[in-house]
């Protein structure tokens, strides 16, 4: 629905643009800005899922734009414990592979509309799948209905709550919801 806002709607953004570029691409220099703009979305969502965890580890954070530091700092953070540590070697892996194919796609003199389509899937995977585990994150903080103990817990965004938007749950039973009340 156009009229659901999310934190990941740059991300959607840049990722729609790289796949028009796509559809209408005849030139190497076409399908090397498609590259672009698929860099673009990854550091889009990097951006957005960063505003989103809370990071445990008082260390050094990389530069802004360091895809693939953040990518394992914010894994670490949202799949951690060693029950997650197949789940979050293969999003590192995939988000590091994803990574590197489209800064290829961008300088490549042989890309060609097949790579471009397999870049933009592996793109829309990786963003699908950090949005997935950040959600759980929300989600599995509430593992039955405080009210009526129903598992039927749903995740919403709303753009209003606070400086940046944020996430709240409800029941899809007894309408119970966690939606912070206005302040008085």
């Amino acid at each position: 629905d156009s009229d659901f806002q999310s934190p990941f709607d740059e991300v959607f953004r840049r990722e729609e643009q790289a796949e028009k570029r796509h559809d209408s691409a005849i030139e190497i220099e076409d399908f090397q800005a498609v590259g672009m703009l698929l860099r673009e979305s990854l550091i889009a969502l990097i951006e957005a899922v960063r505003r989103r965890t809370t990071i445990s580890i008082n260390q050094e954070l990389p530069q802004s734009a360091n895809f693939i530091d953040w990518s394992d700092l914010l894994l670490n953070e949202l799949c951690g414990g060693s029950s997650n540590k197949t789940l979050r070697q293969h999003l590192k892996t995939l988000a590091k592979d994803t990574w590197q194919l489209v800064n290829w796609q961008t300088h490549s003199k042989s890309i060609d509309k097949t790579a471009s389509s397999v870049a933009i899937h592996s793109c829309q995977t990786v963003i699908g799948h950090f949005i997935q585990v950040l959600e759980r994150q929300k989600s599995d903080d509430i593992a039955t209905c405080p009210v009526c103990s129903s598992r039927n817990i749903r995740v919403h965004f709303d753009i209003a709550i606070g400086t940046d938007g944020d996430y709240f749950s409800s029941c899809g039973v007894c309408e119970w919801t966690d939606y912070p009340e206005e302040p008085t």
